[in-house]
């Protein structure tokens, strides 16, 4: 199915390509997507040039529009990318990413969460430009917004408040001969406090399946 994409610009200007005669290359780091002529092969030819670059405001923007394109090819439908459509679409997928993991911790009792390197103990739960600073900091948020528990809850966990963390907070690690060496949280749920997290378990997943645009059961635990 021939499926186009339109890249709407910030300038007004727009772009039309043909997705089977096109490669995608997503770079979040980057922030932006690079377009290729599949008469060129990026992978092999050193020269090749991309056909357009379009640039994003945040890496969240290229996962989304990953999604979006790939979604869009598997149906052979018409897409037009644009900054406010990928903006919509990021917070859409933050939100069910989100939902999902809050999810699991609550099912597991506990989750890993990666620690990334080159940051200090002191910064892991500072913000830059008022965004979190590292991956805990942010599921910390996560964990406010969805679950009715303090906004530094695992700070209290970092710092060994007992008393008044809801959550334990350990490091761990593993090492394999393909990805090296990796260290990581492990957050776990403190069944010993008096924050009933099970109390949002039902409300969460009936929000995750509206988002998922299904159907939420008669008798869900029939």
């Amino acid at each position: 199915m021939q499926c186009w994409i339109r890249f709407r610009f910030e300038n007004g200007d727009t772009t039309l390509v043909d997705a089977e005669g096109s490669y995608f290359f997503f770079k979040s780091e980057a922030k932006q997507i690079e377009v290729f002529s599949t008469r060129t092969s990026p992978g092999r030819d050193t020269v090749a040039s991309p056909l357009f670059v379009f640039s994003c405001e945040y890496p969240d923007q290229v996962s989304a529009a990953e999604e979006l394109i790939f979604e869009a090819i598997g149906k052979g439908e018409t897409l037009t990318i644009s900054l406010d459509s990928l903006d919509e679409h990021a917070e859409y997928l933050n939100h069910v990413n989100g939902l999902r993991t809050v999810l699991q911790l609550i099912h597991q009792g506990n989750i890993r969460i990666p620690m990334e390197e080159g940051i200090s103990e002191s910064d892991f739960f500072e913000t830059e430009d008022g965004e979190p600073k590292s991956e805990i900091s942010r599921f910390e948020e996560l964990l406010h917004t969805y679950l009715e528990v303090p906004d530094d809850s695992l700070r209290r966990a970092f710092r060994n408040e007992k008393a008044d963390a809801p959550f334990q907070l350990s490091k761990d690690h593993e090492e394999c001969s393909d990805h090296g060496f990796h260290e990581y949280w492990m957050v776990a749920t403190r069944p010993d406090r008096n924050y009933n997290f099970r109390k949002n378990f039902d409300d969460l997943v009936k929000s995750l399946i509206e988002k998922e645009g299904l159907a939420w059961p008669d008798n869900p635990h029939s």
